[in-house]
């Protein structure tokens, strides 16, 4: 029996037909768009001997924009001594040498940054950094070649913390450029150099920065590198160690004192209250380990801590000085020893604070 094709079957076929041909157009509409795409990177080849000369002659430096721009600052480690920052960094040249290359232009190209002659940019100060770009130029059309790039991590700063926590600090973000000689490169701040109006550290405020351009040694070779270093500067902000350390240790000190004021025969109210101002010392310094850095060198927090730690001690003494004396018979003396402690450990504990907290 012949093979009979009906209008169900007929339809199918016309679906499949339409669809095989609206394939067909996408395939060729795909390679006609990808023809010019190949040939457009086919323009911006850039020939092997460019990239290892400079585009001025020898004894001209060549003149190269620079710009930092601070993107957001999350985070300063006092002990480890770095910082957690957000960088945008510009670098802009000229190489008219690109806008005619066998007839043709490049302007417009986005090349990567080794097919160019190119200042290669070295970190000195980065840890654990990210970047966030592709590490490309883009040719411009009047022949300038600009290079973008993000850096997100973790930086190393050295800092002095003999103030903490009343001090400032100075955070550094610095550059090398390599492939030249700090007298073949003269360096041009970017307008662009800056930092954001609000970020988002918390426990630090951001006072502002500033960029400078000064030769990097190199001790191995005795050679100088051009280098750009962005410095911000920033403020600690103290709210938070007076209400979590200095206030506290302040009653606990105010605490102890009230044996002065107790009857010296009165040995259990005597005792109990120095040992219960030596115990929540004690228990308080715990809790200062996750605070304070670790440091060699005493900050204004440690002598402020070692000084509120020596009263409470003291008037712990003091209280069993006095209850011994007046257990032996000697309450006058007991009590004379306790008015002039009431004097002497206050004026002690208001130079304490001086000499930690102002001088």
């Amino acid at each position: 029996m012949p093979y009979r094709r009906t209008t169900s079957s007929r339809a199918y076929d016309g679906r499949i037909a339409g669809r095989l041909g609206l394939l067909t157009a996408g395939v060729v509409l795909l390679l006609s768009c990808a023809a010019p795409a190949a040939a457009a990177q086919g323009d911006c080849d850039v020939p092997p001997e460019l990239t290892l000369t400079r585009p001025d002659p020898e004894g001209v430096p060549t003149e190269v924009t620079v710009g930092a721009y601070l993107v957001d600052l999350y985070a300063i480690d006092d002990a480890d001594q770095t910082f957690s920052a957000d960088f945008f960094f510009v670098m802009a040249w000229g190489d008219e040498r690109l806008m005619d290359i066998d007839g043709r232009s490049l302007a417009g190209c986005e090349v990567p940054i080794a097919s160019v002659w190119a200042p290669r940019v070295i970190v000195l100060n980065e840890r654990q950094v990210n970047k966030s770009f592709a590490e490309t130029i883009h040719i411009g059309p009047d022949g300038l070649l600009e290079y973008q790039q993000r850096f997100q991590g973790e930086f190393t700063n050295r800092m002095n913390l003999r103030d903490f926590p009343m001090d400032r600090q100075t955070l550094t973000f610095r550059l090398v450029l390599g492939r030249a000689r700090a007298e073949e490169i003269a360096l041009v701040e970017d307008e662009r150099t800056g930092g954001a109006d609000e970020f988002s550290i918390a426990d630090w405020t951001v006072l502002g920065g500033s960029a400078s351009y000064e030769p990097f040694r190199l001790p191995t070779a005795d050679q100088y590198f051009p280098q750009v270093t962005y410095r911000t500067e920033v403020r600690r902000n103290r709210a938070y160690y007076a209400q979590k350390v200095f206030l506290p240790l302040i009653l606990i000190v105010c605490m102890s004192w009230a044996v002065f004021w107790i009857d010296p025969k009165l040995v259990p109210p005597q005792i109990g209250i120095s040992t219960s101002a030596v115990l929540t010392l004690i228990a308080f310094l715990f809790s200062l380990a996750y605070t304070l850095p670790r440091l060699s060198y005493l900050t204004r927090a440690d002598r402020f801590v070692m000084g509120a730690t020596v009263l409470v001690f003291f008037a712990f003494g003091e209280a069993l000085l006095s209850t011994g004396l007046a257990g032996r018979g000697r309450e006058e003396t007991a009590l004379r020893i306790d008015r002039v402690s009431r004097l002497v450990f206050p004026t002690i504990f208001a130079a304490i604070m001086l000499y930690a907290l102002v001088l």
